[in-house]
């Protein structure tokens, strides 16, 4: 089910590009662990900007005192939360990506 609608929406997001003239664009948000500064921050972000098509990366605090959020743009619809612990190589052992589901596409 889960390969059927990044399928579908894959589909939507070459259809509409082919439409509307911009890149479709996808919204991934997550969690990760591990952060405690600003250094562990760029250090995590660096590494998903490695992933195809990333566009933008921001780590925020959580307000509600939980694990840090994780946002990836894209214009890549197939992004995996195995991909984003790939993409951190070593730093795996440091930083433990707890989820990453893939929101929306505009």
């Amino acid at each position: 089910m889960k390969h059927l609608l990044t399928l579908l929406l894959s589909l939507i997001a070459i259809a509409t590009s082919c439409t509307a003239g911009d890149p479709v664009t996808f919204t991934y948000q997550g969690e990760v662990a591990g952060i405690m500064c600003i250094h562990c921050t760029n250090k995590v972000e660096a590494a998903m900007k490695k992933l195809p098509d990333v566009q933008s990366v921001k780590i925020t605090r959580n307000e509600k005192g939980g694990l840090p959020r994780l946002e990836i743009i894209a214009t890549n619809a197939r992004i995996t939360r195995e991909d984003a612990v790939k993409a951190l190589g070593d730093d795996a052992k440091m930083y433990d990506i707890r989820s990453l589901k893939l929101l929306q596409a505009k």
